[in-house]
């Protein structure tokens, strides 16, 4: 097994800079199972073939989610502070007790349909203030607007509040990036999920004193007063959901606009109705894969790739390189609008599949349709500026210029 020494796996500054698409195509072609080691002695397995990762996604009794999702979340093998209450790093069973009441509240058809409106409703009201000539950082101007309709809904907040909730999880997912948080990212992060924990808890308390159950968060305090969950299982997952849902799909939206800037031909398929939406939108998925991986503790071991992985490694489920896997996609490294049968997992698999999937799938499909029945369109007229992360692909700057429409291309 091919063993890296301070592999660039771990620098936020490899992914902005860098190319990690290349690096974890040589590993996903000459060592798919590989071992990561950092001198301070942290270390984990990175498995990049589709296969792998997603067996390692269905596995989740041997491989547990229990002690972190991020490299750096720890650096021992020891459970998650919020272990066992938060969805994200709880296992069976408390991670299905905890998913019910949230998937219920936050995510069923009726919910999904009032979070379409008002994400589509502030898109329209994005693009519509917009001129030809106009010139900004779409990441900044127009990504937002997205994730701000769900907060809207789930949270039962104004546009204000879901302004500053976006605001304060931007620099908890992004606190190695300046662009975010200056010179101080530690005193930044713990900051920020301490004003989103302290909002949160606020927004619980006022549903329990009025008993409105109307939103996620008023559904989760009447969980709350019937014993159904403690508060601080509330709050986290009211934290879990804000984070998750708040940057994946800014960051998508971004990534899809500079897509389109590249790929006009492409992009002329959807605008003219020669694909449907839902396709291009999984294909916008797989090629953004925003996520670029979660991590793994093996509780045993586990036999991955022709490869033992002895019980208490970390693992790293590399998304970013099983979306381009040529063994599952005929040209991967080509952006394919209309590619057929896409078997994406931008958002995971299996049970710890991406609860805000449906969501987050709903906000890209509408922003795209949005963007494609525009009578104006985005050209890149700066060079994107990518975020410092390894765990999460996006921009923090991209400047645009608003055109015609038929003159993107030109």
């Amino acid at each position: 097994m091919l063993v890296v020494e301070d592999s660039p796996l771990y620098s936020a500054r490899f992914f902005a800079e860098d190319d990690p698409y290349a690096y974890l195509a040589d590993l996903r072609e000459n060592a798919p199972v590989s071992l990561h080691r950092r001198s301070d002695g942290y270390a984990f397995y990175a498995l990049t073939r589709y296969a792998d990762v997603y067996t390692a996604y269905v596995d989740h009794v041997r491989l547990s989610s229990a002690y972190g999702t991020m490299v750096d979340g720890s650096y021992r093998p020891e459970k998650d502070s919020a272990s066992g209450r938060m969805l994200i790093v709880a296992d069976e069973p408390a991670h299905g007790i905890i998913k019910k009441p949230i998937k219920t509240s936050g995510f069923s058809r009726a919910m999904l349909a009032r979070i379409g409106e008002t994400v589509r409703r502030n898109i329209r009201d994005a693009l519509g203030q917009l001129s030809v000539g106009d010139r900004l950082d779409f990441s900044t101007v127009v990504a937002p607007a997205l994730p701000k309709g769900v907060l809207e809904v789930l949270f039962g907040i104004g546009p204000d509040d879901a302004t500053t909730l976006l605001d304060h999880t931007r620099v908890m997912i992004g606190y190695r990036d300046q662009a975010y948080v200056g010179d101080s990212p530690l005193d930044s992060l713990v900051d920020a999920q301490l004003d989103v924990l302290d909002f949160i808890d606020d927004l619980i308390g006022q549903r329990l004193r009025t008993g409105d159950d109307q939103d996620m968060i008023g559904f989760l305090a009447q969980c709350v007063a019937s014993g159904q969950l403690t508060r601080d299982v509330a709050l986290l997952n009211g934290l879990n959901v804000a984070v998750g849902g708040n940057e994946t799909t800014p960051h998508t939206a971004s990534l899809c606009v500079s897509t389109i800037h590249d790929e006009p031909a492409q992009w002329r398929k959807l605008v003219d109705g020669n694909v449907s939406s839902d396709v291009a939108t999984n294909e916008f998925l797989r090629w953004t894969s925003t996520n670029s991986y979660v991590q793994r503790l093996t509780v045993s071991d586990v036999e991955i790739g022709g490869y033992t992985i002895p019980a208490d490694s970390f693992v790293t489920l590399w998304n970013m390189s099983a979306n381009r896997d040529s063994t599952v996609f005929d040209n991967p490294d080509s952006f394919i609008i209309d590619r057929p049968d896409n078997k994406q997992i931008a958002f995971g698999a299996g049970v710890h599949r991406c609860i805000g999937a449906p969501a987050a799938t709903l906000e890209i499909q509408m922003f795209l349709e949005e963007l494609a029945a525009w009578d104006k369109a985005f050209t890149v007229v700066g060079t994107p500026q990518r975020l410092h992360s390894n765990f999460m692909l996006g921009l923090t700057e991209l400047p645009v210029e608003v055109v015609k429409a038929r003159d993107l291309g030109a």
